[in-house]
């Protein structure tokens, strides 16, 4: 039970590598043969782009037949790598066009630190869930749940729900396509906590590439540092399933790569995929795509057909995949909106509780009582300042002097910011209790780092003086964002801060270090003996998560007990009624996620799941069903702890087919597990 074969590692490994060897070596023939005149950092963020996009198509295209299988995916990517060889013309790999300006060793040494020190903060979360398991409420809710259904099925274009209430069955699901991956990969979900921190290098990266061509591509990433060190991009995404990191790395590169000049097609073709991605990733991208887009079209002066032809036929195609899937199952390609004569799922509680906090913003007691601490908890001790930098940015984007692709990178960091304060469930809770603001403070995640990285942008720092002065501020906002005390506190600290300086000193020598010819060999045997250490280090560092990996802790959960039941049950059928083992439904996958988990509701037209009403249906849902277990729990809305009960627990008392194996309570309310030996008979309800 502690892990899996040395054998199924091993193939996982094998795996693993073969498929990134293909993607990788593959997006580099395509960017020198599309993009050549692009070096350094742009070159890797464009190959990582292309790689990543790549990637997903398979994974879409594969699982829309139910190949989202291990044999398949891999077999996949190599026939990829094979096409691209055999039918694109190889290209110089020399750097081609104009090099950035020569960056300064001191402002690269600043972003450095930098990076360093935000991956210092997120290694102490993503450490705490490789003890324990991610614990996450998004994460174990639906993220990791739809990833481990893609997983189990090998299909990926069923609508699945996770819960009667809300409609996160209709979302886009890239991220959790590559959480997927993962588990068929390793047969664990062994990636799973530590894919964020992939995330955060690569927003980084993007983010020095929208000033390197300026030579300011320390100043973008010190800005884009600030926003990832604040307290609710380290609460919400580090060392959990969250996808807002990955949305906000997919928007950042889509800036980072539109052309400044007409006529350069390819790097707008990728800027739209990159953008397309966004949307794919998570709908808060949404706002910023859509004035990128605009601006895209504003920049091509002259050949603005042609532009907008290549810009949005890309993005569809990129991005439009799981709005596709819900125009077929619904009707509708965004369920999830009212649009006049498009048919929409039956009304759940999001419904009631989607506030934004436009809604709220003359409500001044709110406003001092609820938004303000909340910024102060989500964004750290210098929340003001972050909030006037977020709105002065952009703005000074705009001023005289500042080129036209400057003026469209404000113009979307500003509508970004909008589209945040507009966004339904930003200011979540029942109507004038928006509890959700903090929650969903992450929502502001997209708008926050564009408007920060591309403050160094703006005219009034140009030159020398301007430039160490945006250097400056930024690096002192990033101080006062990382100095707190709940930051840098932990059973985990010191081997964070010890694996983030590692890393640091990794890059280090990967960047100055000039390989001459006579010294490949060499260096070429030490990149082995390193990829071996970790693939053996990597063994024993799963076998101890899976130790630890949702076993029994009191107080952390009242489902504490259920999760470490199901650590030892392996290809079960298991039906859930009640919303609050809904909402915390993951662990039940058990340790190699095979346990394939059902919410037992109603299906019905247009997409609908609305709870079962009556024992005798729901007694044939669940003979319907075949589950071998049924776990019934309390009610509860995310905005209270307070848990209500449920009728299930009437309905399949008695039932002769049920036996009890596990049964407690919690808040005076039952959580009762059952096995199941045989039918329920809907005919023997009790009347009423």
């Amino acid at each position: 039970m502690a892990g899996p074969s040395v054998a199924r590692y091993g193939l996982g490994v094998v795996c693993l590598l073969l498929m990134a060897l293909a993607f990788v070596v593959t997006a580099q023939r395509l960017r020198r043969c599309w993009l050549p005149g692009l070096a350094g950092a742009a070159a890797g963020l464009a190959e990582t782009v292309i790689g990543l996009a790549l990637l997903v198509a398979e994974m879409e295209l594969l699982g829309a037949v139910g190949w989202f299988r291990l044999a398949p995916l891999v077999l996949g990517a190599a026939v990829i790598a094979a096409a691209v060889h055999r039918w694109v013309p190889a290209a110089p790999a020399g750097p081609g066009g104009a090099k950035a300006p020569a960056r300064p060793r001191r402002e690269w040494l600043i972003a450095l630190v930098a990076a360093t020190a935000v991956l210092a903060e997120w290694l102490g979360p993503t450490l705490q869930s490789y003890s324990v398991g991610i614990h996450s409420f998004d994460s174990v809710w639906y993220h990791l749940p739809w990833a481990a259904s893609f997983a189990q099925t090998g299909w990926i274009t069923p609508l699945r729900f996770f819960d009667v209430d809300y409609l996160t069955g209709f979302y886009p699901a890239t991220a959790e396509l590559v959480h997927g991956l993962g588990i068929v990969l390793l047969g664990r979900d062994t990636l799973s906590p530590g894919l964020n921190l992939v995330w955060l290098g690569l927003v980084l990266l993007a983010a020095y590439c929208l000033g390197r061509s300026r030579g300011l591509g320390a100043a973008t990433l010190l800005g884009a540092a600030v926003a990832c060190a604040t307290p609710m991009m380290r609460g919400s995404q580090a060392g959990t399933a969250a996808n807002d990191a990955a949305a906000v790395f997919f928007l950042v590169a889509a800036c980072a790569l539109i052309p400044s000049e007409a006529g350069e097609d390819p790097s707008l073709a990728l800027g739209a995929v990159a953008a397309g991605l966004a949307i794919a990733t998570k709908l808060t991208a949404a706002f910023g795509v859509l004035a990128l887009s605009l601006g895209v079209i504003w920049l091509t002066r002259g050949r603005r057909r042609r532009a907008g032809a290549i810009w949005f036929g890309a993005l569809i195609v990129a991005g439009g995949y799981w709005y596709v899937r819900d125009l077929i199952a619904v009707g509708n390609p965004f369920p999830f909106i009212h649009i006049p004569g498009l048919p929409v799922p039956a009304p759940t509680a999001e419904a009631s509780t989607n506030f934004s906090i436009a809604h709220y913003l003359g409500d001044g007691h709110l406003l001092t009582k609820v938004f303000a601490p909340a910024l102060h908890a989500g964004l750290g001790l210098a929340w003001p300042v972050l909030l006037v930098a977020t709105i002065l940015g952009p703005l000074l984007c705009l001023a005289p002097g500042a080129d036209r692709r400057t003026r469209v990178l404000g113009v979307v960091a500003l509508v970004a910011t909008v589209g945040y304060v507009v966004t339904p469930m930003s200011a979540a809770g029942p109507s004038g209790d928006p509890v959700g603001f903090a929650f969903n403070l992450r929502y502001s995640a997209p708008a926050l780092t564009l408007s920060l990285a591309v403050l160094p942008l703006a005219p009034v720092w140009s030159g020398a003086r301007g430039r160490i002065l945006a250097l400056g501020a930024l690096s002192v906002l990033l101080i006062l964002t990382l100095a707190r005390p709940g930051s840098w506190k932990g059973p985990h600290l010191v081997a964070a801060i010890a694996l983030a300086l590692a890393l640091a000193l990794l890059a280090l020598a990967v960047v100055t270090l000039r390989v001459r010819p006579g010294r490949r060999p060499a260096l070429g045997a030490v990149a082995v003996a390193l990829i071996a250490a970790i693939v053996i280090g990597g063994y024993f560092g799963q076998r101890h998560y899976l130790r630890g990996r949702y076993a029994y802790q009191p107080h952390v959960s009242h489902l504490a007990e259920v999760w470490a039941f199901f650590r030892g049950v392996h290809d079960a059928r298991v039906g859930l009624a009640g919303s609050y083992g809904d909402f915390f439904q993951y662990p039940v996958d058990g340790l190699d996620d095979s346990n394939r988990v059902t919410v037992i509701a109603a299906h019905g037209a247009h997409g609908s799941f609305t709870p079962i009403e009556r024992c005798a249906a729901w007694r044939q849902a669940v003979d319907a069903g075949h589950f071998q277990f049924v776990l019934i729990t309390p009610n509860r809305s995310p905005w209270s702890p307070r848990l209500r009960p449920s009728p299930e627990y009437a309905w399949i008392a008695g039932a002769s087919g049920a036996t009890p194996v596990l049964a407690y309570r919690a808040q005076r309310q039952p959580i009762v597990l059952y096995r199941l030996h045989g039918p329920l008979r809907p005919q023997s309800c009790r009347a009423g």
